[in-house]
């Protein structure tokens, strides 16, 4: 999936848990797409070994299988590690709320800056921290709900360029 899907999929979601659900899809899409590169790549295993843990109902086809062996492996760094794990129990946690929460509600900005795959010293990571402890006045709410957005994408990309199999 190449960036401009990427945003353009992030983008159309208007709330948060649904903007999460989504994520998550693309980088479970990510994972299984880099799974089959962290093994030999002998055809005769990769068609007789590896395709049956991909398949659906396979071993392989749970997130957080996937994310642990390739973490395992040594094919995944810390960071990158930690982010996806972040992403799927703050999906998780939305998911299990009686009530939807909104993007610019306290726990996304601290979610924002808990991720090790964007920094502070990132242009969005220091806008959303301006913009969140300035007065609300000089912002409109659609754009500080593009901004988080924006931000949560770049994570989003990050990881997902880290999972690129050209990259090992």
């Amino acid at each position: 999936m190449d960036e401009d899907n990427i945003i353009e999929r992030l983008e159309s979601e208007n709330q948060l848990d649904h903007f999460m659900v989504r994520a998550n899809q693309i980088l479970y899409f990510s994972l299984r797409d880099f799974l089959p590169h962290v093994f030999v790549s002998d055809p005769d295993i990769q068609e007789y070994a590896v395709k049956p843990l991909l398949e659906k109902a396979g071993p392989l086809d749970d997130i957080y299988v996937s994310l642990r062996l390739i973490y395992a492996l040594g094919q995944m760094r810390r960071e990158v590690y930690a982010d996806i794990f972040s992403f799927i129990q703050f999906s998780e946690y939305l998911h299990s709320r009686a009530q939807t929460m909104p993007f610019n509600h306290d726990m996304v900005y601290d979610f924002i800056n808990n991720l090790r795959t964007i920094t502070e010293t990132d242009f969005s990571v220091r806008a959303v921290n301006e913009m969140r402890f300035s007065d609300f006045d000089i912002y409109s709410h659609d754009r500080c709900i593009a901004l988080i957005k924006t931000c949560l994408s770049l994570a989003v990309m990050t990881i997902v360029k880290e999972l690129d199999p050209a990259r090992t």
